[in-house]
């Protein structure tokens, strides 16, 4: 492949409309919007205005295709609609940046990946919190064993602050027949990303989820204890109903402690590693066998990074040269497993295992909507799982 590589929104709602303006934006070489696509003629005309010049806008996969304006495709519509336009993108040969989640269910997730790799193209997320500086520094002193073997990590993130208008704003929005969930299949997926990303995957997951305050279908609130096979432990919240935010991670390993908060991360470093102080340590009394314990601020870079150009610029790299995406197809699928087994062990009173069982949680979710739903989504997801019936039958 030439430089630059050729680029197509598709989708030119509120998120594509984001990435329109992150192209604009961009000087590199290596990557160029040449064309979108948006099935709303109304959304497509305001967008028209946004979009460069000479940037043509299609109405439909089939006529993006037939154009041969685009390398990739950086998917941006409401993610129940996610898997069909992936499987038709990569039948056509195009690579596939993809908007989170992957999907609403894994099922559908995994045979996006399973189609990508059978046409040889591309498939990647966008998962841009992977690239926050506050990330990748835990992440690189996880990875060269600072904290050595991890014991617990949590996690509590309500910094999505959500009013009512917010949900009454799109009528997909807050629904189970048009998002296929609430705050664990939106919001969350880039906590749930980056809670995996540095603490691994668990063998189960004990959750409940909530919605308190707005007057939606789905859960603006979820919590879960996660179990590990090694033993180590985890605990995860997340809400949509809280003011003011926050977003702050602890991970706690056998020879010290990280904590990410308010901007800052902190290091405990142990003067001895717990496992061996634990069985070594001749004191018996109470509060006095302490570990010396020496705290620092890890300093991290000026630039906060966290941008949806650092995740389109590392496709692109990949593409031309090889060279490592920030998030594959089957790396993104590991925040569904997670969505999905608390959605499992929210619904069914009961500890979920992973991977997670595609046909229960399909009931789950089809039984959620008949029994909660308004109406209010236009039944997107049902349509969007019918195509992709049809598309793989074919």
């Amino acid at each position: 492949m030439t430089k630059p590589v050729r680029f197509a929104i598709i989708g030119l709602g509120v998120v594509g409309a984001r990435h329109v303006q992150t192209f604009r934006k961009s000087r590199s070489r290596n990557f160029a919007l040449t064309a979108a696509m948006e099935v709303n003629p109304e959304v497509a005309r305001a967008a028209k205005a946004a979009l460069p010049p000479d940037v043509p806008v299609y109405s439909s996969m089939d006529e993006l295709v037939a154009a041969k304006v685009c390398d990739a495709v950086l998917i941006a519509v409401p993610h129940c609609w996610h898997p069909v336009l992936t499987i038709q993108a990569a039948r056509a040969g195009l690579h596939v940046l993809c908007e989170k989640p992957l999907a609403v269910t894994v099922g559908p997730a995994r045979a996006m990946i399973a189609e990508c790799d059978l046409n040889q193209v591309a498939l990647g997320a966008m998962l841009q919190d992977r690239t926050s500086a506050m990330n990748v520094a835990m992440k690189r002193m996880i990875s060269a064993g600072r904290l050595g073997r991890i014991h617990r990590i949590s996690q509590v993130c309500t910094r999505w602050y959500r009013t009512q208008a917010y949900y009454d704003s799109g009528a997909w929005r807050g629904t189970w027949d048009g998002e296929g969930g609430g705050i664990l299949i939106n919001q969350a997926c880039h906590a749930l990303d980056v809670f995996q990303w540095l603490g691994g995957m668990p063998t189960s997951v004990l959750a409940s989820v909530g919605t308190r305050i707005h007057e939606i279908e789905v859960e603006n609130t979820a919590e879960a204890l996660l179990q590990y096979a090694d033993g180590a432990m985890g605990h995860f919240y997340v809400s949509t109903a809280h003011e003011p935010g926050m977003d702050f991670i602890e991970i706690f390993g056998d020879k010290g402690t990280l904590v990410a908060r308010d901007g800052k991360l902190r290091l405990a470093k142990l003067e001895a590693p717990l496992s061996r102080h634990i069985q070594k340590c001749k004191i018996a009394e109470a509060d006095i066998a302490k570990i010396d314990t020496a705290w620092t601020d890890v300093k991290l870079p000026a630039k906060p990074g966290g941008s949806h150009a650092e995740v389109i610029a590392a496709f692109a790299g990949h593409l031309l040269g090889g060279k490592p995406m920030v998030a594959t197809g089957a790396e993104a699928l590991n925040e569904l497993e997670l969505s999905n087994a608390m959605y499992v062990s929210a619904y069914s009173s009961k500890a979920a295992t992973l991977p997670v069982d595609a046909r229960e949680i399909e009931k789950i979710i089809a039984r959620l909507e008949k029994d909660r739903s308004t109406g209010k989504g236009n039944q997107q997801r049902k349509k969007a799982d019918t195509a992709l019936r049809k598309l793989l039958k074919k």
